[in-house]
Parts: structure tokens; C-alpha cells; sequence
């Protein structure tokens, strides 16, 4: 189980009643139960803590550096001048995220800079509440890395390190419905395992579907809404979103990860970035 503090800074207090219109309808204590429902899927076990006070901020840091893995941090006003602030963060040595409910790089001058972000792992702007879900999946992505070692065994073959890939994503997140890895047989894409539901499609001819379209087009494609995509095999009435990534060896396409899930608009960055590289790594074991 790994520990993260969740902090929020002055007058985020009043979230729901100030400026909804910026800020949201949500209060906090509607985020906060929000933050916890989806870091639970993670076994995440989190302590929250808001004050308009620098000093209380600061004390909180400094008390919880021994527990915690990491920070989840909206410093609200203090990100724009709060020295001290910066350097309770950086001197615990956790790793940490800041977040805004609000796109502050869009919104009055003295609030564009962050004295803060330079020294944070990651930032996530205007997001609403669901920012701090993103932070979230963020250290639940820095979890999985620390895995890579396991996962990617030297001593491993090709086919039990495709199997090890899709269990270990499976497993550490629980967003990801359905996960496989295809590989690239002539002109088809051929499934070579899968964890989730059973698939009515074990071949796919390149350039069909997403799975198809992602060779074809020789890049990675994250879909919002499949629904929505003409392109998209049904597999599974439930299924809401998908991410594919190709797998290299070279310049050459040898296969791909494909994960399905049962939430809309479930992908973005964090998942693309973690997923190349996994894809990254499993080229070295490619068979030669």
C-alpha cells in the first residue's frame, strides 16, 4: 500500500459556493470523497488536509514526510508567491503534483506563474476536480515503473514477457478493463493473450477497427467515446474507450497493447506515455 497526502490550499474551503462558474459546483468535501473513491481502485491510502494558513500547509508537509510516498498539492493562491511553501515541498524530497481546478495559464497575469512547478513531478491545469483523479493515476503509472524490473526480466522470453505485461497492467489498474497484446501475423493483427472478456475478435485485418488503424497509420490513438468512431470492432456493449499502441523493433510494427474501458473518455497522456514505454521495452525481447 502506498501513502499519499492531499493538500489543499486558501479558500478552497469555500469550493461550490466561490465562483462555480471558475471553480465548479462540487465542494470540497465532494472532491475529497471523489479522490478517495478512485484512489481506493489503487489501494491508495490517502490523509487530506486544507487550511488557509502558509504555516499550517507547511507544518502538515513536514509532519506527514516519514508516512506519505508523495504530494497532491493546490496550493491555490499561495502558488504564485509562497517561497516558504516551495521549500517545505522540496526540502521533505516526496514527490508531488500540482494541481488547479482552473487553467491558470489562461486566467489574470499574477496567477500564470507557479513558484512551485518547477520542482513538482507533474502539473494538471483546468481539469476541474478530476485533476486530482489524474494525479492520482499518475502515482498509480509511477507505481507500475517501479515494477518494470520484475516485469521486464532479462531472463524472460518473448512470450511469457507479453503475458507478464498484460496481467501486471490488469492488475494495477482497475479502469482498464479489458487488456491484451496482439501481434502482427502477414496482413492481420492476431491475438496472443488478453485479460477481460471473451473477444469475437482474434484477427483483425490491418487497417479495420482501431487495433487495425493504429498499424496502418503507425501511431498511437487513444478514443474518447468508441460509440462515437465508425471505425471501432464492438466487443462488449460496456465497453466506452480505448487506447492502442503500436510495438517496434525498428522501424518495423510487430504488434501492439490494446486496452479497452468501461468509462468513457478513460485515456490520455499518462496512460500514452506509460504504454510506449512498455511497448519500448518489449521490443528488446523481440525474438531475432
Amino acid at each position: 500500500m502506498k501513502n499519499f497526502i492531499v493538500v489543499h490550499g486558501p479558500n478552497l474551503n469555500l469550493l461550490g459556493e466561490r465562483e462555480p462558474e471558475v471553480y465548479g459546483s462540487l465542494s470540497l468535501t465532494d472532491i475529497n470523497t471523489e479522490i478517495k473513491k478512485y484512489a481506493d481502485g489503487f489501494n491508495f491510502e490517502l490523509k487530506f488536509f486544507q487550511s488557509n494558513s502558509e504555516g499550517a500547509l507547511i507544518d502538515f508537509i513536514h509532519e506527514q514526510r516519514k508516512w506519505a510516498h508523495g504530494i497532491i498539492i493546490n496550493p491555490g493562491a499561495y502558488t504564485h508567491y509562497s517561497y516558504a511553501l516551495r521549500d517545505a515541498i522540496s526540502s521533505v524530497s516526496l514527490p508531488a503534483v500540482e494541481v488547479h481546478l482552473s487553467d491558470i495559464t489562461k486566467r489574470e497575469e499574477f496567477r500564470k506563474h507557479s513558484v512551485i512547478e518547477d520542482i513538482c513531478s507533474w502539473r494538471i491545469l483546468g481539469l476541474g476536480f478530476k485533476g486530482y483523479l489524474r494525479a492520482i493515476q499518475y502515482f498509480a503509472t509511477q507505481n507500475y515503473r517501479q515494477n518494470f524490473d520484475i516485469i521486464f526480466d532479462e531472463n524472460k522470453n518473448w512470450d511469457q514477457v507479453l503475458k507478464d505485461v498484460v496481467s501486471a497492467l490488469k492488475k494495477q489498474f482497475p479502469s482498464y478493463s479489458w487488456a491484451g497484446i496482439y501481434l502482427v501475423e502477414g496482413e492481420e493483427l492476431v491475438i496472443h493473450n488478453y485479460i477481460g472478456k471473451p473477444t469475437p475478435h482474434e484477427r483483425i485485418p490491418i487497417g479495420q477497427g482501431i487495433c487495425g488503424a493504429a498499424v496502418a497509420e503507425r501511431e498511437s490513438i487513444i478514443i474518447e467515446d468508441v460509440n462515437a468512431d465508425p471505425r471501432y470492432l464492438a466487443c462488449s456493449i460496456e465497453t466506452k474507450s480505448e487506447i492502442v499502441v503500436p510495438i517496434y523493433v525498428g522501424e518495423k510494427i510487430v504488434g501492439e497493447i490494446d486496452i479497452d474501458s468501461d468509462r468513457p473518455d478513460n485515456f490520455n497522456i499518462i496512460d500514452k506515455t506509460l504504454l510506449e514505454e512498455c511497448a519500448h521495452k518489449l521490443s528488446g525481447f523481440y525474438p531475432s
